[in-house]
């Protein structure tokens, strides 16, 4: 996985730790894997010039705009990525994809904003921002707020091909192509990864995290979750991203222009706990919501989830380096928000996970005060529809702390700062 660090030998791991370094993965990524290894430096080179060069040659274009500076966290990020890391040929493959696909649409809303630029001036007015660490309901609050058709969400589909294939200005077909390509390539994740759906469930007609489209601008903690990078991780950390989130916004804008449905944005990321102050510079009048639940929980989790998908990059993850980075990551989160939250003044809703729970529809009903809007009967009818399916078809997956190395009194030790400051109840299952 990291170069430099090890694999744990297998009587260091647990039985769910081994089989998480020891993947068993589906007949096509062996095969992708065991015929392109030692050819996928030369198929999918990870090397900025290589990368903008077939970006131009795609989209047959070559002004990759200005305003933000792109050149050095590319750079980094590629130093990270080749350097750092043991990538198998799929894991070089998928990164290569999707960096070459940023590029090209950079490549492309420029153009259009080229000729267009009036297209990139619309306001894009009063978006909710949903937060908080993993597994403390912010996929739950953001499907609970998409029973709302007049919030503008943001589905899987969409989120994967944020930019329509062919003329941006041409009439959009209807049913979008992207629709019916997203739901394939749904389809195929749940297969290469079946459990996936357990720890978070794939659906390309439901709204998704905003990560890929903060990525494009280098505003996103996503590449460390993918695989961890430690010197792109310290530039991250270290760097503003306000130009990351304005990038983020013309996204935004173009896809409100393109698909004008709802009249305000409803957007989720957990990532957004650390960037209050370039989510703010940027959306002046924004709400955010904040849900809270016991750290421990999130970084046990959010090492099952990481460590499980990673076999799409690694050919042996390494679990206890995972549980390690994933405690840090969580606590980096949660220091920033409580650091920065007075730029938020009143416009900031704490929610409790284990009231959530209770009664949802209570909880959302704060949301929509402090934003602004009323909650209609076929709303709120919808939201009680959803979360009683949702109490029903809800399982576990299997984990426990000593999987990741990860010992549950010195998390709660480690977290003392975010208990007292939110009166957050222990997870007594933990």
């Amino acid at each position: 996985m990291l170069r430099q660090v090890p694999l744990p030998q297998r009587q260091e791991l647990t039985p769910h730790g081994a089989e998480l370094a020891y993947p068993r993965l589906v007949w096509p990524i062996r095969l992708l894997n065991g015929l392109t290894g030692p050819f996928a430096e030369r198929l999918w080179p990870l090397e900025p010039e290589a990368l903008k060069a077939k970006a131009r040659k795609k989209a047959k274009l070559s002004d990759f705009g200005s305003g933000l500076d792109f050149d050095k966290p590319l750079h980094i990020l590629c130093r990270s990525l080749t350097q750092e890391l043991q990538l198998s040929g799929n894991g070089r493959l998928g990164l290569h994809s999707q960096l070459v696909g940023d590029l090209v649409n950079r490549l492309r809303l420029q153009d259009l904003a080229t000729r267009r630029p009036e297209i990139f001036e619309a306001p894009v007015p009063a978006p909710l921002f949903v937060t908080g660490a993993m597994r403390s309901g912010t996929t739950f609050v953001q499907r609970l707020l998409a029973r709302d058709s007049r919030w503008r969400m943001l589905p899987m589909w969409e989120v994967t091909h944020p930019l329509p294939s062919g003329d941006l200005e041409a009439p959009r077909p209807d049913p979008d192509p992207r629709i019916r390509i997203s739901r394939i390539e749904a389809n195929m994740a749940n297969k290469i990864l079946p459990e996936q759906g357990t720890m978070h469930e794939l659906s390309h007609e439901e709204p998704e995290e905003d990560n890929l489209l903060l990525a494009a601008g280098h505003a996103s903690s996503m590449f460390e979750a993918l695989g961890l990078v430690p010197e792109y991780g310290r530039w991250f950390t270290a760097a503003d991203h306000t130009d990351g989130y304005r990038y983020f916004k013309r996204y935004l804008q173009f896809m409100q222009w393109s698909r004008p449905v709802g009249d305000r944005w409803a957007l989720k990321a957990p990532g957004h706990m650390e960037m209050l102050g370039p989510l703010f510079s940027t959306f002046e009048d924004a709400t955010v919501v904040q849900t809270h639940r016991d750290p421990v929980t999130s970084v046990i989790s959010f090492s099952n989830l990481i460590s499980y998908g990673a076999r799409v990059y690694f050919d042996h993850p390494n679990p206890h380096l995972i549980g390690q980075f994933s405690a840090d990551f969580v606590e980096r989160l949660l220091r920033a928000s409580i650091r920065d939250r007075e730029l938020a003044g009143d416009r900031i809703i704490d929610i409790a996970f284990h009231r959530l729970i209770e009664d949802p529809v209570r909880e959302l009903g704060r949301v929509y005060e402090v934003a602004g809007r009323e909650m209609d009967d076929a709303t709120e009818n919808a939201m009680r529809a959803y979360a009683a399916a949702e109490s029903r078809s809800s399982g576990r997956h299997q984990y426990a702390a000593a999987d990741f190395a990860l010992d549950v009194p010195e998390l709660r030790e480690r977290f003392a700062f975010y208990y007292d400051r939110f009166d957050v109840p222990l997870d007594k299952r933990r």
